[in-house]
């Protein structure tokens, strides 16, 4: 493992974005002051989405964070919230039912030190109690697992719950609060993330993923079902249709785009027919018919 000198620790915040989750948040946070980096050079900022279970509360016990409440609900804003009060040169983001490694934040800053043309640093995802997941369900975007392999290499994306990005990056780039969750409870919708990553490596800079920097996801038992993971990939559909729409603004575009991805699917679930390729081609399916009908505009 490389060493960080003295000189090269920047200070870093960390922002963790929660809403309604205490207890996975008290987990995340008893992770987070156990990870082997200077206390002095990072600050913890918890941006709440309008809480009601006492999550206040248990940040008033800890004097190091800086609790914020972001009026508007949705990741997009949280994140952006975050990076604007952050005061650390690397904003570092994971999610509030994670559980951060010992040498997390430490590798995450390590990225950095290969190329001044990275601003962004993510790592793996993994199940905290993977025997609890059947292996035949095992479809990690569903569960919002992430794995990029062994080897340090660039990459195209990397997931926020799990990603480190200098604070410069946020004066031209922010996550786009058109995307992702809008209603609460009613529609699984995501993209904000693969569209900041897509706007990242567009505009020229690198993006790096590191397999040293992990984190733990506690996916929750109401997650690990069928039903779950069949409405995640309808809900998916638009989510994809959103951005195919921002990267052009042509519905015969997107659709066809859609269309392709259906046909490359279904050559796939013919090879592999895996739980995943099903989700992949219903997810699919559900673009298609997002695209076509128009159903992205009343969703919001």
């Amino acid at each position: 493992m490389q060493i960080l000198e003295t000189k090269e620790i920047p200070f870093v915040s960390i922002v963790v974005c929660t809403y309604n989750r205490q207890k996975l948040l008290k987990d995340c946070l008893k992770s987070i002051f156990a990870i082997e980096y200077p206390k002095s050079l990072y600050e913890i900022i918890i941006v709440d989405g309008g809480s009601n279970d006492g999550t206040d509360e248990l940040c008033k016990r800890f004097p190091e964070i800086r609790f914020v409440k972001e009026r508007k609900f949705g990741l997009a804003y949280a994140r952006n919230k975050g990076a604007k009060l952050a005061r650390g040169s690397i904003v570092v983001y994971t999610d509030d039912d994670c559980i951060v490694d010992k040498y997390w934040l430490k590798n995450l800053v390590l990225g950095f030190l290969y190329s001044t043309s990275i601003v962004g640093v993510g790592g793996p995802v993994c199940p905290a109690h993977p025997d609890a997941i059947p292996r035949r369900i095992l479809v990690k975007p569903a569960l919002g697992l992430f794995d990029e392999g062994d080897s340090i290499k660039l990459v195209q994306g990397i997931i926020t719950s799990n990603s480190a990005f200098k604070r410069e990056v946020f004066t031209t780039i922010q996550f786009d609060e058109t995307l992702g969750t809008t209603r609460r409870g009613k529609l699984l919708l995501c993209g904000e993330d693969v569209d900041f990553c897509q706007t990242i490596t567009n505009s020229g800079y690198k993006l790096l993923y590191t397999p040293f920097a992990k984190v733990y996801h506690q996916v929750r038992k109401d997650r690990i079902r069928v039903s779950y993971i069949v409405k995640h990939a309808i809900h998916n559909g638009i989510s994809t249709t959103k951005l195919y729409l921002k990267k052009k603004n042509s519905r015969i575009w997107a659709s066809r785009t859609a269309l392709h991805s259906v046909i490359d699917s279904l050559f796939v679930i013919i090879s592999n027919r895996s739980f995943t390729s099903c989700y992949m081609l219903l997810s699919s399916l559900s673009t298609l018919s997002v695209c076509i009908t128009g159903f992205d505009k009343i969703s919001v």
